[in-house]
């Protein structure tokens, strides 16, 4: 029993002493940045716990393994490596970053540019709308004073031509005039008398409508109606000297209808006419109409809705409305009215 004894309490020494070598040896290892050798007893070796062939002369105290000399060498030079990886590796990691940054903040500068450039456009497609709206309101207004503007020449040149009696052209004024110069009658004791438009006809195609108002029925000397044109060049020779020469005209007389050209003389000195039939007669309340086609030169008569055809030809170039109306005695008279 006390050999047992004495073996246990030997046992608990040994276990004691080996407990302290290693606590003595963890605290140098941690003095020290270095695995440093420690002399262990030379009754005790402790292999080494990597290769388990020889025993540990260095104790490392992180990660609390014993190394022979060899096996410390190589782990050495393997946490060399490793931390030579770690440091590459945190170096890479921290480019990475820094490259992560500058591509954020390159991307979000891109997407800030993209939407300014996208608010310029729609700034703009704003304004192109307006300018858009503006132009066609302009171009609108433009066509609406272009057609005011057609609008009025066209009632101008309709109030232009809508003919009237010019009251300076009045052969020895035996005409008179009434109702804004429209209606003309011949109340002297002259022969007849003589009136002109206030229209000049060079081109286009015209229509010049006249009533007549009174034509008394009565079979004597004068009684006649004359409504025509006369050449632009011999207006002013008539009224002057009573030369008939350059008037196309159709005539109504009291027993037959003449269709007359003063434009030249025969050799006997009569003037040229020829006869409409009998039966085309003007009365009164008639409405006469005078066709005048200035582009071909020629002039047609209409009685109602009796289109007569064309009479004359080879018009001038320009011409004036043309009326002569006989004197009647007493209170009879022959009156027309433009309309």
């Amino acid at each position: 029993m006390n050999q047992t004894n004495k073996n246990k309490n030997e046992q608990k020494k040994n276990k004691k002493t080996r407990k302290k070598e290693e606590e003595t040896i963890q605290k140098e290892s941690k003095n020290n940045e270095k695995n440093v050798p420690i002399g262990l007893p030379t009754k005790r070796r402790i292999k080494c716990e990597v290769c388990s062939k020889e025993d540990a002369e260095f104790y490392c105290s992180q990660c609390t393994v014993y190394y022979c000399q060899k096996c410390e060498a190589q782990v050495h030079e393997s946490d060399l490596l490793k931390q030579q990886i770690e440091k590459s590796k945190n170096q890479h990691l921290q480019l990475l970053k820094t490259i992560q940054i500058i591509i954020n903040n390159q991307i979000n500068q891109i997407i800030q540019n993209n939407q300014k450039t996208i608010e310029k456009i729609n700034q703009d497609k704003t304004k192109i709308r307006k300018i858009r709206k503006l132009k066609a309101k302009h171009q609108k207004c433009e066509l609406i004073n272009e057609s005011k503007e057609i609008i009025n020449k066209f009632k101008k040149r309709k109030k232009k031509e809508k003919e009237i009696f010019d009251p300076k052209m009045n052969y020895q004024n035996a005409i008179h005039l009434k109702n804004q110069n429209q209606t003309a009658w011949n109340p002297s004791e002259k022969s007849s008398g003589i009136i002109f438009g206030q229209t000049k006809y060079s081109t286009g195609k015209h229509k010049i409508k006249t009533k007549i108002d009174q034509f008394p029925n009565i079979n004597t000397e004068p009684n006649w109606i004359n409504l025509g044109v006369i050449n632009t060049e011999n207006r002013v020779n008539l009224i002057k000297n009573g030369d008939f020469e350059g008037t196309y005209f159709f005539k109504t007389h009291w027993n037959k209808n003449l269709l007359q050209s003063f434009k030249k003389k025969r050799e006997n000195g009569k003037w040229y006419e020829e006869k409409y039939p009998e039966n085309i007669k003007l009365k009164e309340n008639d409405i006469f109409e005078i066709l005048l086609d200035m582009d071909q030169k020629t002039i047609a008569f209409k009685i109602n809705e009796n289109n007569l055809g064309i009479a004359l030809e080879n018009l001038p170039k320009s011409v004036y409305f043309y009326a002569s109306l006989a004197w009647m005695k007493g209170n009879k008279k022959n009156q027309i009215t433009l309309i």
